[in-house]
């Protein structure tokens, strides 16, 4: 009898071809980790993992950092920075300033300040152009932060480094000073001391593709093409169950691999958790993460606060598993490494990956998988298998130009 819920068209036992079916709850449930050296058959495997859910009518989103998995057949494809977005009005203080490259406790403290004070200037005061705190009263802006309450929470990010400059306000320093004002002049040796962050966020606040991605202007008289909040889409997808189709979100406006292109994977990781974490919909989201570099911050002892180590923590009980494809299981800290129930290995070729997975401790032919086959492992089962990964109609080109 077919089982009509189960993959039967993601492997085949190795020698004999012979489909192999498989429970998603046995591979998926307990999160996937496909390893393997380049040019064996990662990339198929996880497009074959890909169409079998499809057929299956199961609900998987692919974060893209490269722009590979844009054509898949049966995706439903939004670019960030072309017809997508993710508001920057939207992030807290702490990311938007590691956006901005600005690393300084005492810098953070002032962007959100300026947050705050650039949303009173649009929503409140309803002008363009910075929130001058220089001899404004105490309580006139008390009064205009309890009216942003019941206004909405937009505001020009442009801006950002110039209303941060405004946040350094402070009273004069002798007789003269008004302390029923927020300040009567801006204190000039603080700014100084961090004038090369200033610099840098300035920077990147006047890049286009940041302005493009993170949808910075709030002027209505700024042309631009039409672009849908990523977080809302995101939404409906994990609300409502897939008809084969495939969520896929392309990053790859920003540069594969920087700061900035591995804290937005990582804040919407965070989103999608967040989503789920609210709603009641239980249905399993499958999501795709080619590369686990891509995900992993520049400093380890961040990884905690990062999005993908919350979605394998946590993702599970709101029905989020996850497909992690590594070069190199050494890539995947160990504090991650233990939260993969199933795991499927291509070639691997350096001894200490090896130790790595304690699946291959008694396996001799690991150095001799054929491009395309693999060990196979699923959680809740002691044995492995030996099988070949059939190939997906999807065509992903990653092998090395050859000479002629």
């Amino acid at each position: 009898m077919v089982n009509h819920s189960a993959l039967n068209d993601f492997v085949t036992k190795s020698g004999t071809n012979e489909p192999v079916s498989l429970d998603p709850n046995d591979l998926l449930s307990h999160h996937l980790m496909i390893v393997g050296a380049t040019g064996n058959g990662k990339s198929t495997s996880l497009l074959s993992l890909v169409e079998s859910l499809q057929q299956l009518q199961q609900t998987s989103i692919i974060f893209d950092a490269t722009g590979e998995y844009r054509h898949i057949p049966n995706a439903i494809t939004y670019t960030l920075g072309e017809d997508a977005n993710l508001d920057f009005s939207e992030l807290i203080a702490h990311d938007a300033a590691h956006i901005l490259g600005i690393n300084s406790d005492h810098l953070i403290q002032k962007i959100a300040t300026a947050i705050e004070s650039l949303r009173i200037q649009k929503n409140v005061i309803k002008n363009d152009g910075t929130y001058i705190k220089i001899n404004k009263k105490l309580t006139t802006f008390n009064q205009e932060q309890q009216e942003l309450s019941v206004f909405g929470y937009d505001y020009d990010a442009t801006l950002l480094m110039s209303q941060v400059i405004q946040e350094f306000a402070v009273p004069f320093g002798d007789a003269k000073a008004n302390y029923d004002l927020l300040g009567q002049e801006i204190d000039h040796a603080a700014v100084r001391a961090h004038w090369g962050e200033l610099l840098s966020g300035q920077s990147r606040v006047g890049q286009a593709t940041l302005n493009r991605v993170f949808n910075m202007h709030h002027h209505t008289n700024v042309p631009r093409a039409t672009q849908t909040d990523i977080f809302y889409i995101l939404k409906l997808f994990s609300e409502s169950r897939s008809q084969k189709r495939t969520l896929v979100i392309d990053v790859s406006q920003l540069k594969t691999g920087s700061a900035v292109s591995r804290l937005v994977l990582s804040l919407l990781l965070k989103k999608l958790l967040a989503i789920r974490t609210a709603s009641t919909a239980r249905f399993p989201i499958t999501i795709f993460l080619d590369e686990a570099h891509r995900y992993m911050p520049d400093n380890q002892a961040q990884l905690n606060d990062t999005g993908l180590f919350k979605i394998l923590r946590e993702g599970r009980k709101y029905g989020i598993y996850s497909v992690v494809s590594t070069q190199s299981p050494l890539d995947i800290p160990t504090q991650l490494s233990g939260q993969f129930g199933s795991v499927l290995i291509h070639q691997l070729n350096n001894p200490d990956e090896l130790q790595q997975i304690g699946t291959l401790k008694n396996m001799t032919a690991y150095r001799h998988l054929a491009v395309g086959q693999a060990i196979l492992k699923m959680y809740r089962n002691s044995h492995t298998m030996l099988v070949n990964v059939v190939n997906p109609t999807t065509k992903h080109d990653t092998a090395s130009p050859k000479f002629r």
